[in-house]
């Protein structure tokens, strides 16, 4: 700990922090690797106290006495060992628990430019790689630091006892120790820095690939794929090899110095016990001590790496947990809609682009009413949805419900107001029904499932699975097709019946059939609720109050279905290429 404090590391510091309130079973730990620490000095004790009643005491009663106190020290050795080990295990388990707590809840409340900043991989590599390195690390740290300070304590003691003077030139090798853990700490920070980066790029590297096998396959990527693994893979193994070098550098080193220090008093005290001054005894007891402090002095020199190592980890880690949450500055509440939305010269900018994504963009929806936005891609109409829910803010121009600026708002009702379909459907790892009812699970009844379900047809599929409604859906939904995930998605929107309805392609992974299916569930769902509707399919948007043409970010043509096709422009056109009158 002392080392902590002498180099001012704000993370390791923040991270000893944690351990403060299991403090309780610390302290219980601590006696017993007090009692692990002690038992070295009654080693060397005892065996100084056998060698002079073999040899000047044959008789007495003490050479049994003795042989039996080792064997007892022994045993209090290895039990306070064990009791130590698993109490400072469940310090550790339990500190590492709330610190995925925390680093997860972080991630959940980023904004979404922070999720582009940074990849899964590297995120993947926090939790599963970096926080068990720093926790495993704090906690073995600080059994080293009691039982191996307590240890040499100790064993000083004993030394000091015998021969004080002597004692004291061992510590000749102190500033040359110094010197050297101090520069290989550094090189440390470096190598373990580097290496959880690679790390999490080869996380990386393996997510994608396996995602894109299909990808792979069909362009016969085999060999490409298998050079940019090798490439991370080496550059890990590089790093490995060099961080164990470094790390384990410190143990030879600090053996090298003690043992010449050791040498030298050695020698001497032999010179010492043949003049008459120092009893064979005395002189085991002695060697027996100088020799059982070199392990604890390396274990403690050895910390300067196991602190770089942590330091890095931990600044890791606490760089995600305070990355800036997204912005929650709403104080009101938004608990129902009686006017509608209004988007007032709205401009978006994307961060680090040099032009505006969005240029002015001003339309009402009133309540109960739906409009559409079309366009070509990247024209911007899925950027103005995704500033609704506040995904996105807006960097010029604001967005009203019912006249109150919807920064005004808190997130959580302003999101509790609206339903979302997306094109890039996602679900979780579990059954059909805990995917439809997510969010929503404690309020709602079966009815309203089944209806939710009939509503986005999704019962033909249902009944031809052995599970029904308790089918897993597998990673990602990757056991079901490309439209069997949008009707689940669909049917978790018509459950949570929000009186916004936002709808970005709902349609676009449907066949003709299921999307004529479902044209009507998608009505009963708007039907006296705002639905904003973003849409390549034109056929879905026939019957929408107005419409919206998207084109380099700017509202180009607004109207009804008919009143654009008169005017024969942008949307005409598009409703030609899709054979729409």
């Amino acid at each position: 700990m002392i080392n902590i404090l002498k180099h001012r590391d704000e993370n390791l510091v923040r991270l000893y922090k944690y351990f403060l309130p299991y403090k309780g079973k610390i302290a219980v730990a601590s006696i017993f690797l007090i009692a692990t620490a002690l038992t070295s000095s009654a080693t060397a004790t005892l065996l100084g106290k056998l060698t002079d009643v073999s040899f000047y005491q044959g008789g007495s009663w003490l050479v049994f006495a003795l042989p039996a106190a080792l064997i007892a020290v022994t045993l209090v050795f290895a039990i306070s060992t064990v009791l130590s080990a698993y109490i400072m295990s469940q310090v550790s388990q339990s500190v590492l628990v709330t610190l995925r707590k925390e680093l997860f809840n972080s991630v959940l409340h980023w904004p979404e430019s922070q999720y582009q900043k940074v990849s899964t991989g590297l995120i993947s590599s926090k939790f599963v790689n970096e926080s068990t390195l720093a926790l495993s690390g704090a906690a073995d740290s600080v059994t080293v630091m009691i039982r191996d300070t307590v240890q040499i304590i100790g064993l000083l003691c004993v030394l000091f006892w015998h021969d004080w003077i002597l004692t004291l030139v061992t510590f000749v090798i102190g500033p040359a120790l110094f010197i050297v853990l101090r520069l290989l700490s550094k090189k440390v920070k470096v190598v373990v820095k580097q290496s959880q980066e690679t790390l999490g790029n080869m996380i990386s590297r393996i997510q994608e690939s396996y995602e894109a096998e299909r990808i792979v396959k069909i362009n016969d990527s085999y060999d490409f794929e298998d050079e940019r693994f090798s490439k991370v893979n080496m550059r890990i193994r590089r790093l490995a090899l060099k961080t164990n070098i470094l790390q384990g550098l410190p143990t030879p080193l600090t053996q090298i110095l003690t043992m010449v220090a050791v040498a030298f008093v050695v020698a001497v005290a032999l010179i010492e016990a043949q003049g008459g001054a120092l009893t064979f005894g005395q002189f085991v007891t002695f060697l027996s001590a100088l020799l059982l402090i070199k392990a604890p002095v390396q274990h403690l020199a050895g910390l300067n790496s196991t602190f770089a190592s942590i330091s890095v980890a931990a600044k890791s880690i606490f760089d995600v947990i305070d990355a800036k949450p997204e912005l929650d500055t709403g104080k009101k509440e938004l608990k129902e809609i009686h006017q509608g939305i209004a988007f007032t010269d709205v401009h978006l900018r994307y961060p680090g682009q040099e032009a505006d994504a969005l240029k002015g963009i001003s339309f009402t929806v009133k309540n109960g009413e739906s409009i559409a936005l079309v366009g070509q891609s990247g024209s911007g109409k899925t950027s103005i949805v995704n500033l609704l829910p506040r995904f996105l803010e807006v960097t010029g121009g604001k967005i009203t419900i019912d006249g109150i600026d919807i920064r005004d708002y808190t997130l959580e009702s302003l999101r509790s107001q609206m339903s979302l379909v997306s094109q890039d459907v996602f679900l979780f790892e579990d059954t059909i029904k805990n995917n439809i009812t997510y969010g929503v699970k404690s309020s709602v009844t079966e009815e309203e499932i089944n209806d939710a379900i009939d509503a986005a047809d999704l019962r033909g599929l249902i009944q031809s699975l052995p599970k029904g409604i308790d089918t897993s859906v597998g990673e990602g939904g990757k056991l079901l097709s490309g439209g069997q995930r949008q009707r689940i998605s669909i049917a978790r929107a018509i459950l949570k019946n929000a009186p916004i309805v936002i709808l970005d392609e709902a349609t676009s992974a449907l066949d003709s059939k299921s999307e004529n299916d479902i044209k009507n569930s998608l009505k009963k769902l708007t039907k006296g609720k705002i639905s904003i509707t973003v849409a390549h399919r034109l056929s879905t948007i026939e019957d929408c109050n107005r419409i919206y043409v998207i084109s380099d970010g700017k509202i180009q043509e607004e109207g009804p279905h008919k009143l654009l096709l008169s005017l024969n422009g942008i949307y005409a056109k598009l409703c030609r290429m899709q054979k729409i009158k």
